[in-house]
């Protein structure tokens, strides 16, 4: 799957969560990034997971509405 549907999907889930009063756009959430790659230093955003949950994995805090906005512009600059 490219990082464009998943993005998009991402986007999509968080926008339903927003929708069902589960976060809210000031909230924090742990952000899951892929690795960097040689000659890229941009990380991807692959998962989130509420601030309650322990990700088993390396992860960030960021507020929800940095992280739409940061998946909003990068999928347009894929488009």
């Amino acid at each position: 799957m490219s990082f464009l549907a998943e993005y998009e999907d991402l986007i999509q889930d968080i926008n339903e969560d927003i929708e069902a009063g589960v976060i809210t756009t000031n909230d924090y959430i742990k952000v899951v990034r892929k690795r960097k790659t040689k000659g890229n230093d941009y990380q991807p955003i692959t998962d989130y997971y509420y601030a309650s949950c322990q990700p088993m994995v390396k992860y960030s805090e960021m507020r929800v509405s940095e992280v739409l906005q940061e998946l909003v512009l990068r999928n347009m600059l894929r488009k």
